[in-house]
């Protein structure tokens, strides 16, 4: 992509803060997990440090042992698929609702399954960003009402829309809620599906809103629906729930869904991102499918998305995977140009405790993605807000020692509303509040955190010398995969390294080969930055994952950070 003027000047600007190594070791622990499942103590050491103990191990080392859970535990289920089908052998006119992100748009495409099969008569409705804001809102209520619906069924949203809902059932409607995310209130819709009901007997809470869309469909259907699992594993990754137990089953086995894919939406998207997709990783769903599929939510309707995923026909699917590619490209545009407009007022927070900044009419669908850009290069919560008006809207990134929702519940008395987790959020605020808000934010900040808070960490799970890389390591590490949210790669540390060959571009790396003296390993950089911090013949430490290595019959380094000596 050629960008010119600001953008182009933010490119050259942009950095990633230098990393504080946070090293642990090798406990007892390991030595006695080590003995009971016959690993090494290195495997059994990187296990529990993502909370893999007992015989949760096995659903590490004996995959094919673990099977999904049943979708009848699942909270009002049975009255949710009663009511469908009643909805349907009436004819009903049914509304089908969710949000406009990956998730959303991937639960509306797994419910497609049953509406094809059973004729029933859906409409499906995504609420456009900017214009409707998220979720089930009075407005969608007035919309079903002027389209003679008699039943509204929500994916991936309406946990806490009480308001709408008892809008709808006065006017005659009723509505089922499929979600996923933290219960706050009594819902009172016909049926809440919700495996994080407080009253929920579903044995993993952690779904993705289109898993439990896929949950619902294997009720409707009868059928286990295995040929949908590749949109649930879009929704697992691209929604960053946790990676383990039944996610990570459903995310193993739609990944095998989707490098033998048939689905014309998926053979479209990974023609316009120049991958194969019998060779699909989980890095691909995060970062090369799922952007395309939310660029379309962002900048311009999310309708776009459900449409290339709906469609059987390839030409069409081409022509909607195409349109997605130039979102995605213009959501980077937009992107780049509102950093380095930020950048160029950078002066303004650079001694403060966190990023504030707003304007008017900035795009809101980059606003989270400019946040997290600007925590990347300064590592301070950031707070990039929208002004519209009187009122603004904004979204929020935090660090890895704040809870920005505990702050931001510390300041509500400014804002209109605020909602989120711990490392993200999203505000209103009334613009002539938003100075009084910046005061207090980066006051309460410097009360509550100390300098080295400022500096981001890497977590390395303990170090390692070069004579303890075998092939077996790696092949136990591989066990590990997919990786994703609670499952990340293993981190190691060595010392006392030297550059034995210069950097040799290769894809979209750089390889070079690393030896401690006695034994020589291939090293991958996926930064020029990151590979000219190597000096010919000057010992560094370097912090890595292992992998397994296709060309060399060695395992392979992909260097993460380096320090010279």
């Amino acid at each position: 992509m050629k960008l010119a003027g600001n953008a182009a000047r933010y490119l050259k600007l942009y950095m990633i803060k230098q990393k504080i190594w946070d090293v642990g070791g090798i406990t007892v622990e390991a030595a006695s997990l080590s003995g009971r499942y016959n690993i090494s103590k290195f495997f059994a050491q990187i296990l529990i440090n993502r909370g893999i103990t007992g015989e949760s191990v096995l659903d590490i080392l004996e995959p094919s042992a673990v099977s999904f859970n049943l979708p009848d535990f699942l909270p009002d289920i049975d009255k949710a698929v009663s009511r469908i089908k009643e909805a349907v052998n009436n004819k009903q006119k049914i509304l089908a609702v969710s949000d406009y992100d990956v998730d959303g748009v991937m639960s509306l495409s797994v419910f497609d399954k049953y509406v094809s099969q059973s004729g029933a008569d859906v409409e499906y409705y995504i609420p456009h960003r900017v214009d409707d804001g998220y979720g089930l809102s009075s407005e969608i209520i007035e919309y079903a009402c002027s389209r003679g619906v008699g039943l509204i069924v929500t994916f991936d949203c309406g946990t806490d829309s009480n308001e709408e809902v008892r809008k709808a059932g006065a006017n005659g409607i009723d509505v089922i809620v499929t979600d996923h995310h933290t219960v706050k209130t009594v819902n009172c819709a016909y049926a809440l599906v919700n495996p994080k009901r407080p009253d929920s007997e579903y044995p993993f809470s952690e779904l993705s809103g289109a898993a439990v869309a896929f949950k619902l469909v294997q009720l409707l259907t009868g059928m286990d629906c295995h040929e949908l699992l590749d949109l649930v594993a879009l929704s697992i990754v691209c929604d960053v729930v946790p990676l383990r137990d039944e996610n990570r089953l459903l995310l193993r086995e739609g990944l095998k869904v989707l490098r033998n894919t048939s689905r014309p939406a998926i053979k479209a998207l990974c023609k316009v991102a120049g991958i194969k997709p019998e060779k699909i990783e989980s890095f691909h769903l995060g970062f090369v499918l799922g952007p395309r599929i939310n660029a379309a939510g962002r900048v311009a309707h999310a309708q776009d998305a459900l449409e290339l995923f709906l469609t059987k026909d390839m030409d069409r699917a081409d022509d909607f995977a195409r349109k997605l590619n130039g979102y995605s490209i213009k959501r980077k545009e937009i992107e780049a140009e509102l950093i380095a407009d930020i950048l160029e007022n950078e002066s303004k927070f650079s001694g403060e405790n966190a990023i504030v900044v707003y304007g008017d009419n900035w795009h809101p669908g980059v606003l989270g993605i400019v946040a997290s850009r600007l925590v990347e290069r300064h590592y301070k919560p950031a707070f990039v807000i929208s002004c519209n008006g009187e009122t603004a809207k904004g979204s929020v990134r935090s660090i890895h020692s704040l809870n920005v929702v505990d702050l931001l519940t510390d300041c509500k008395h400014l804002m209109l509303s605020y909602g989120g987790h711990s490392k993200a959020a999203g505000i209103s605020i009334m613009k002539d509040n938003l100075e009084k808000f910046k005061d207090m934010v980066n006051e309460k900040i410097g009360k509550l955190l100390g300098k080295e808070d400022f500096l981001p960490r890497m977590r390395i799970d303990f170090p390692l010398e070069f004579s303890d890389i075998t092939n077996e390591l790696a092949d136990e590490i591989d066990n590990l995969k997919p990786y994703g949210e609670g499952m990340s790669k293993a981190l190691f540390v060595t010392k006392n390294i030297t550059q034995k060959s210069e950097p040799r571009r290769i894809g979209y790396g750089y390889s070079l080969w690393l030896t401690d003296g006695e034994k020589t390993f291939e090293g991958m950089c996926y930064s020029k930055k990151l590979a000219e911090r190597f000096v010919s013949g000057e010992k560094c430490d370097i912090a890595y994952s292992i992998d397994k290595n296709k060309y060399h019959n060695i395992p392979r380094l992909t260097v993460c950070d380096v320090r010279a000596k």
